[in-house]
Protein backbone atom coordinates (compact mmCIF):
# COMPACT_ATOMS: atom_id res chain seq x y z
CA UNK A 1 0.00 0.00 0.00
CA UNK A 2 2.37 2.02 0.87
CA UNK A 3 5.02 1.70 -2.59
CA UNK A 4 1.46 2.53 -3.93
CA UNK A 5 0.98 5.39 -2.59
CA UNK A 6 4.52 6.91 -3.27
CA UNK A 7 3.71 6.25 -6.65
CA UNK A 8 1.17 7.97 -6.69
CA UNK A 9 2.63 11.06 -5.38
CA UNK A 10 5.63 10.95 -7.44
CA UNK A 11 3.72 11.07 -10.26
CA UNK A 12 1.65 13.80 -9.26
CA UNK A 13 4.41 15.45 -8.47
CA UNK A 14 5.60 14.82 -11.84
CA UNK A 15 3.13 16.55 -13.23
CA UNK A 16 2.89 19.44 -11.62
CA UNK A 17 6.77 20.05 -11.40
CA UNK A 18 6.94 19.43 -15.19
CA UNK A 19 10.46 18.86 -17.27
CA UNK A 20 12.39 20.15 -13.71
CA UNK A 21 12.03 17.04 -12.47
CA UNK A 22 13.87 14.64 -13.36
CA UNK A 23 13.98 10.58 -12.54
CA UNK A 24 17.93 9.60 -12.62
CA UNK A 25 19.87 9.44 -8.88
CA UNK A 26 20.38 12.44 -7.40
CA UNK A 27 23.65 13.12 -8.37
CA UNK A 28 22.17 13.75 -11.84
CA UNK A 29 24.09 11.35 -13.78
CA UNK A 30 27.34 14.75 -13.93
CA UNK A 31 29.99 11.78 -14.70
CA UNK A 32 30.39 8.15 -12.85
CA UNK A 33 28.22 7.11 -10.31
CA UNK A 34 29.68 7.40 -6.31
CA UNK A 35 31.86 5.13 -4.60
CA UNK A 36 29.51 4.69 -1.83
CA UNK A 37 25.58 6.31 -1.02
CA UNK A 38 24.64 6.69 2.24
CA UNK A 39 21.25 7.39 4.02
CA UNK A 40 21.00 9.29 7.51
CA UNK A 41 18.92 7.30 9.20
CA UNK A 42 18.82 9.38 12.20
CA UNK A 43 20.45 12.56 13.50
CA UNK A 44 20.43 14.92 16.82
CA UNK A 45 21.25 18.42 16.34
CA UNK A 46 22.54 21.52 18.66
CA UNK A 47 23.14 24.90 18.06
CA UNK A 48 25.41 26.04 19.74
CA UNK A 49 25.65 29.90 21.55
CA UNK A 50 29.04 30.32 19.27
CA UNK A 51 27.17 30.02 16.41
CA UNK A 52 27.96 26.47 15.28
CA UNK A 53 25.42 23.65 14.57
CA UNK A 54 26.75 20.95 16.44
CA UNK A 55 25.22 17.49 15.33
CA UNK A 56 26.07 13.78 15.29
CA UNK A 57 23.87 11.34 12.72
CA UNK A 58 23.53 7.38 12.03
CA UNK A 59 24.00 6.55 8.45
CA UNK A 60 23.72 3.30 6.30
CA UNK A 61 24.54 2.84 2.82
CA UNK A 62 26.38 0.26 0.52
CA UNK A 63 29.72 0.46 -1.18
CA UNK A 64 31.48 -0.43 -4.42
CA UNK A 65 32.99 -3.40 -5.10
CA UNK A 66 37.13 -2.52 -4.93
CA UNK A 67 36.90 0.52 -3.01
CA UNK A 68 38.26 1.35 0.36
CA UNK A 69 34.82 0.83 1.65
CA UNK A 70 34.50 -2.62 0.04
CA UNK A 71 37.80 -4.90 -0.71
CA UNK A 72 38.03 -7.28 -3.12
CA UNK A 73 37.22 -10.54 -1.60
CA UNK A 74 35.92 -9.08 2.09
CA UNK A 75 32.51 -11.08 1.93
CA UNK A 76 33.69 -14.36 0.88
CA UNK A 77 36.70 -14.24 3.57
CA UNK A 78 33.91 -13.86 5.97
CA UNK A 79 32.27 -16.73 4.98
CA UNK A 80 35.04 -18.94 4.92
CA UNK A 81 35.82 -17.32 8.21
CA UNK A 82 32.75 -17.95 10.32
CA UNK A 83 31.64 -21.54 11.04
CA UNK A 84 28.99 -22.82 9.15
CA UNK A 85 26.78 -21.79 11.74
CA UNK A 86 26.83 -18.42 11.30
CA UNK A 87 26.29 -18.47 7.54
CA UNK A 88 27.04 -15.50 6.00
CA UNK A 89 25.51 -14.06 3.03
CA UNK A 90 27.32 -12.22 0.46
CA UNK A 91 25.35 -9.34 -1.72
CA UNK A 92 26.98 -7.58 -4.82
CA UNK A 93 27.91 -4.33 -2.75
CA UNK A 94 28.92 -3.70 0.72
CA UNK A 95 26.53 -2.98 3.59
CA UNK A 96 28.28 -0.33 5.60
CA UNK A 97 26.74 1.95 8.83
CA UNK A 98 28.37 4.60 10.42
CA UNK A 99 28.09 7.31 13.09
CA UNK A 100 29.02 10.80 12.39
CA UNK A 101 29.36 14.17 13.66
CA UNK A 102 29.37 17.38 11.88
CA UNK A 103 30.35 20.90 13.70
CA UNK A 104 29.46 23.23 11.10
CA UNK A 105 29.60 27.16 11.59
CA UNK A 106 25.94 28.72 10.56
CA UNK A 107 27.51 32.00 9.15
CA UNK A 108 29.74 30.97 6.83
CA UNK A 109 28.41 27.25 6.10
CA UNK A 110 31.97 25.62 6.72
CA UNK A 111 33.04 22.76 9.03
CA UNK A 112 34.14 19.40 10.14
CA UNK A 113 32.88 15.91 10.17
CA UNK A 114 34.84 13.24 11.87
CA UNK A 115 33.09 9.29 12.83
CA UNK A 116 33.42 5.73 12.72
CA UNK A 117 32.41 3.43 10.32
CA UNK A 118 31.71 -0.60 10.31
CA UNK A 119 31.27 -2.55 7.20
CA UNK A 120 28.94 -5.51 7.87
CA UNK A 121 27.41 -7.89 6.08
CA UNK A 122 24.02 -10.24 7.02
CA UNK A 123 24.35 -13.96 8.43
CA UNK A 124 21.84 -16.69 9.54
CA UNK A 125 23.30 -16.01 13.16
CA UNK A 126 22.17 -12.81 13.24
CA UNK A 127 18.74 -12.69 11.46
CA UNK A 128 18.49 -12.80 7.59
CA UNK A 129 15.10 -10.95 7.29
CA UNK A 130 16.89 -7.38 9.25
CA UNK A 131 19.19 -5.40 7.98
CA UNK A 132 23.51 -6.85 7.90
CA UNK A 133 25.05 -6.39 11.42
CA UNK A 134 27.35 -8.64 11.65
CA UNK A 135 30.95 -6.70 11.48
CA UNK A 136 33.84 -7.75 9.18
CA UNK A 137 35.61 -4.36 8.91
CA UNK A 138 36.15 -1.05 10.81
CA UNK A 139 37.65 2.34 10.48
CA UNK A 140 37.38 6.24 11.22
CA UNK A 141 36.71 9.33 9.06
CA UNK A 142 37.38 13.16 9.23
CA UNK A 143 37.29 15.85 6.72
CA UNK A 144 35.80 19.40 6.29
CA UNK A 145 32.49 20.82 4.74
CA UNK A 146 30.91 23.37 2.94
CA UNK A 147 27.91 24.07 2.93
CA UNK A 148 27.46 24.94 -0.93
CA UNK A 149 23.75 27.16 -1.37
CA UNK A 150 23.47 29.71 1.60
CA UNK A 151 21.42 30.00 2.75
CA UNK A 152 19.12 27.03 2.41
CA UNK A 153 21.98 24.34 2.86
CA UNK A 154 20.62 22.06 0.39
CA UNK A 155 23.87 20.53 -0.87
CA UNK A 156 26.43 20.53 1.37
CA UNK A 157 30.13 19.71 -0.13
CA UNK A 158 33.21 17.36 1.40
CA UNK A 159 36.13 19.07 0.36
CA UNK A 160 39.19 17.66 -0.84
CA UNK A 161 41.56 16.00 1.89
CA UNK A 162 38.97 14.54 3.75
CA UNK A 163 40.19 10.81 4.83
CA UNK A 164 38.92 7.15 5.38
CA UNK A 165 41.20 4.90 7.40
CA UNK A 166 40.98 1.11 7.40
CA UNK A 167 41.98 0.45 11.37
CA UNK A 168 40.66 -3.32 11.61
CA UNK A 169 39.43 -5.91 9.50
CA UNK A 170 38.67 -9.97 9.86
CA UNK A 171 41.94 -11.86 11.46
CA UNK A 172 43.63 -13.14 8.31
CA UNK A 173 42.08 -11.06 5.79
CA UNK A 174 44.83 -9.04 3.81
CA UNK A 175 44.21 -5.22 3.05
CA UNK A 176 45.21 -3.64 0.24
CA UNK A 177 47.34 -1.69 2.71
CA UNK A 178 48.41 -1.57 5.82
CA UNK A 179 46.09 -0.96 8.71
CA UNK A 180 45.50 2.73 9.02
CA UNK A 181 46.27 3.51 5.76
CA UNK A 182 44.17 7.14 4.49
CA UNK A 183 42.23 7.14 1.39
CA UNK A 184 41.01 10.46 0.24
CA UNK A 185 37.99 11.10 -0.93
CA UNK A 186 35.24 13.89 -1.76
CA UNK A 187 31.39 13.74 -1.24
CA UNK A 188 28.26 15.73 -1.53
CA UNK A 189 25.19 15.31 1.44
CA UNK A 190 21.78 16.18 -0.63
CA UNK A 191 18.96 17.45 2.11
CA UNK A 192 15.51 17.07 0.79
CA UNK A 193 13.08 19.50 0.55
CA UNK A 194 9.45 20.01 -0.32
CA UNK A 195 7.98 21.57 -3.89
CA UNK A 196 4.54 21.25 -4.21
CA UNK A 197 4.25 18.40 -1.56
CA UNK A 198 6.97 16.46 -3.16
CA UNK A 199 10.05 15.73 -1.19
CA UNK A 200 12.96 15.84 -3.62
CA UNK A 201 16.50 16.34 -3.71
CA UNK A 202 18.58 19.21 -5.31
CA UNK A 203 21.66 18.15 -8.35
CA UNK A 204 24.28 19.03 -9.10
CA UNK A 205 22.83 20.22 -12.49
CA UNK A 206 20.16 22.11 -10.39
CA UNK A 207 17.78 19.89 -11.74
CA UNK A 208 15.01 18.53 -8.75
CA UNK A 209 14.85 14.21 -8.68
CA UNK A 210 12.32 12.72 -6.06
CA UNK A 211 12.74 10.78 -2.85
CA UNK A 212 12.08 7.69 -3.90
CA UNK A 213 10.66 4.77 -0.99
CA UNK A 214 13.65 3.68 -0.49
CA UNK A 215 15.29 6.97 0.24
CA UNK A 216 13.33 7.37 3.17
CA UNK A 217 13.72 5.65 6.80
CA UNK A 218 9.95 5.27 9.12
CA UNK A 219 8.03 6.53 5.86
CA UNK A 220 10.64 10.29 6.41
CA UNK A 221 12.94 11.56 3.73
CA UNK A 222 16.52 11.41 4.67
CA UNK A 223 19.59 13.06 3.78
CA UNK A 224 21.72 11.20 1.15
CA UNK A 225 25.29 11.44 0.93
CA UNK A 226 27.86 10.39 -2.04
CA UNK A 227 31.08 9.53 -1.37
CA UNK A 228 33.80 9.32 -3.93
CA UNK A 229 37.47 8.18 -3.29
CA UNK A 230 40.07 10.11 -5.52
Amino acid sequence: MWTRMSSVVLGMGAILLGPALGTSEAHGGDGPRPDAVFYELTEEAVFRPDGFRDATSALEGKARPGSPLCPHGLQAYAKRFFPAAVAVKTTPRCRVVAIGRSVIDMKFGSGEISGTFWVVVNSVATNLTDAAELVVMTGSFTGHVQVRDLPTGRIIEILPGSVFKQEMALEGFPLPLPPNASFSFTGTFRLPFTVHHVAVYLTDRGELVPVLPEERALGEPTVRLEVNFE
